[in-house]
């Protein structure tokens, strides 16, 4: 038997009166197991960066002013 089976088999042998507790718990597994499986683009997504809107332009700025320091 394979592991969906043995878990039909299982299910069947739950009496029908608990059946809406068994399905609240099988919710809360999979929504538990969705939150977990986040990958790579998703957890970027959540980083937020408190800058000024200019931060990109200002970056730059003394990334150049520092590089032709450093040149003279």
């Amino acid at each position: 038997m394979t592991i969906k089976e043995l878990i039909q088999a299982e299910i069947d042998n739950i009496p029908e009166d608990q059946l809406d507790e068994f399905y609240q718990l099988i919710k809360e597994f999979r929504d538990k197991n969705k939150n977990k499986k986040k990958g790579i683009l998703s957890k970027l997504k959540e980083i937020k960066i408190q800058a000024p809107e200019d931060f990109s332009v200002k970056y730059k700025l003394i990334k150049i002013s520092l590089t032709s320091v450093l040149i003279l």
